[in-house]
């Protein structure tokens, strides 16, 4: 009784196929990483996250890293900037927790992100705080009124 000296061979098509596919895969790859460097040359910071990281840089230090901060803004929560300025927020101040401001069991730290100049210490009041400090550039940092 022989055994067989080598293993079992590939029909030629089959490895041609498999060839194929695999270069298919890296032209693909390739043409992946080419149209997302262009976009990203284009709209280096789409959403501002690098520029809210710098806004949101004072409030950072000041906030304990495992806060509830309640988010006050002059945008409407319907609009469409309000989404890409809260979550702009959110991304500058993690790991923070950045919610909207709740009716109940209000944080003791609030964020406001203004868009305009806007009377801060009335729009921190319709909320139940006041102004901590203002940071510069629609930026505020409020504190809960104490009751």
């Amino acid at each position: 009784m022989s055994l067989p000296e080598s293993g079992p061979t590939r029909p030629g098509p089959v490895t041609a196929v498999c060839c194929g596919v695999a270069i298919l895969a890296i032209l693909g790859a390739m043409n992946s990483y080419q149209t997302s460097s262009a976009y990203a040359r284009q709209y280096p910071d789409a959403y501002g996250a690098a520029r809210a990281e710098t806004r949101f840089a004072s409030i950072a230090a000041r906030v304990p890293a495992n806060g509830v901060v309640a988010y006050i803004t002059d945008l409407d929560p319907a609009g469409a900037a309000f989404a890409p300025a809260f979550l702009a927020a959110q991304y500058a101040l993690a790991p923070r927790q950045v919610v909207v401001v709740p009716p109940q069991n209000k944080p003791e730290w609030a964020v406001g992100n203004f868009s305009k100049p806007v009377d801060y210490a009335a729009a921190g009041a319709a909320a139940g705080y006041e102004v901590a400090s203002d940071e510069g550039n629609g930026v505020i940092l409020f504190h809960r009124k104490s009751s």
